[in-house]
């Protein structure tokens, strides 16, 4: 009888360990921060970029802003980055309001760029990396449901040659390790905190992070909003000509050919930055992640070299988000 006993511990012992390493193994797959969508895409950047617009508009998701990147001096190509949002999958990546800073995590980015090899190029954020790493693993599946069907919405209003290829930085767990890497949302960097949590306290305190950036001399400027008080949160998005340009010129440096001299183009749907105003309990908080957690999130692959040459360059950005954001609050 004993020995029936050993033998049953042990079975449910050995079922325990393997559902765990299978789920593990699950959550463990390897992702790149981007994934293409289409390549060699017939047209030019312009009709191209109308034609994911149009799609994306007529598959209930909304197209909330567009930019053209700023990319290094020399360059002869051309990248535009086109935001949208859907309000199914920020309430699910926020948790329904549980979550806010699931936010962080938002919005889906696509670029339309052109290159010397494959012509015009769409890409996107991988919405299961960026689900893992901002929502948890638990979110991975539906991110990998949306994902493919965005780009399957995508192919058919642009044509050209699919793309499945992750890149960027590829990674199996949910955080960028290493110097300056580590967990979310321990990269989080308050700037301000407010008493209230009301809707209009959300909406108060957004209206004072536009001033700032209306009035920043920074130079950055506003490319989205995201307003979802209902859910806990209002994102806007900025972006800034010289940190495109110096993101986009250091990441191509170790891929550099002679025929192509940037690829880090590939990289535009990195952009805009995200400033987040949330309900925190009680408190309307004021966030930005932390610049260098976000290099090392969006460009690790550009390796520790790259990061080493230019370590002043995530204070520097960190730095002018916080004083346009302050400049705003103080208003």
């Amino acid at each position: 009888m004993k020995g029936v006993k050993l033998k049953l511990l042990f079975f449910l012992v050995f079922a325990f360990i393997s559902a765990f390493l299978i789920a593990d193994s699950a959550f463990a797959a390897e992702y790149g921060v981007f994934t293409k969508v289409a390549v060699n895409v017939p047209g030019n950047i312009s009709s191209v970029a109308q034609k994911v617009e149009t799609a994306l508009n007529a598959h209930n998701w909304t197209v909330i802003g567009r930019f053209n990147t700023a990319l290094p001096a020399g360059d002869s190509y051309n990248s535009t980055v086109i935001v949208a949002t859907n309000a199914v999958y920020d309430k699910y990546m926020a948790d329904n309001g549980n979550y806010p800073l699931g936010a962080f995590g938002l919005p889906l980015r696509v670029a339309v760029y052109t290159t010397p090899n494959q012509g015009v190029v769409v890409s996107m954020v991988n919405l299961p990396a960026l689900a893992r790493t901002f929502s948890g693993n638990s979110y991975v599946g539906y991110a990998v449901e949306v994902n493919n069907y965005l780009k399957s919405a995508i192919r058919e209003a642009v044509g050209g040659t699919p793309s499945n290829k992750q890149y960027g930085p590829m990674r199996t767990g949910r955080f960028p390790g290493g110097i300056g890497g580590g967990s979310f949302p321990g990269s989080v960097d308050q700037i301000s905190n407010y008493s209230g949590s009301t809707d209009s306290n959300l909406l108060g305190v957004a209206d004072l992070v536009l001033k700032g950036v209306e009035h920043n001399s920074g130079g950055w400027r506003l490319v989205y909003k995201i307003e979802k008080p209902s859910i806990g949160f209002i994102e806007i998005g900025v972006a800034r000509s010289s940190t495109e340009r110096h993101s986009i010129e250091i990441d191509s440096g170790s891929r550099a050919t002679s025929s192509d001299k940037f690829p880090g183009i590939d990289h535009s749907p990195s952009y805009p930055v995200e400033i987040l105003i949330y309900r925190d309990g009680n408190y309307t908080d004021v966030s930005i992640l932390g610049e260098m957690w976000r290099m090392k999130y969006y460009f690790a692959d550009a390796g520790m070299m790259a990061f080493m040459s230019h370590m002043g360059m995530p204070g520097s950005i960190q730095g002018s988000l916080k004083q346009m954001i302050l400049y705003g609050l103080a208003y």
